[in-house]
């Protein structure tokens, strides 16, 4: 297949085509490896972003079942001074309760009765 004399620095039309598909299938290639670059930084750009959100609503959570635990713990509190408050209520509607916690708290005494102060400290002698 030789046409002719060969000029040294030319090439022969099939030797140049062969050089236009090496260099159109380098091309594409480029394109294609740039593309994927593309799509794998847009992809690691939504990973990152979404593991961030994940991050903050983790401590957000752990916050918030902190307060939860503590709130709790406040209730339980007011629930037995509710309770305890409850109890007084009951008692202070015993009128034998309120007549010895009268005559306790204030010295007060029936008619008939003595009331003498006794000292409960203790003596080291």
């Amino acid at each position: 297949m030789n046409h002719g004399p060969r000029i040294y620095n030319s090439l022969s039309p099939e030797e140049q085509r062969a050089r236009l598909r090496r260099k159109q299938a380098r091309r594409e290639k480029e394109v294609h490896q740039k593309r994927l670059n593309v799509i794998v930084a847009v992809f690691a750009i939504i990973f990152i972003a979404l593991g961030v959100q994940i991050a903050i609503k983790i401590s957000q959570t752990g916050r918030l079942n902190n307060q939860v635990q503590a709130e709790k713990q406040a209730l339980t509190k007011v629930k037995s001074k509710r309770d305890s408050l409850e109890t007084k209520k009951q008692d202070l509607k015993d009128p034998n309760y309120v007549a010895k916690l009268i005559r306790y708290k204030f010295y007060y005494s029936k008619s008939d009765e003595k009331i003498y102060n006794v000292h409960e400290g203790n003596d080291d002698n």
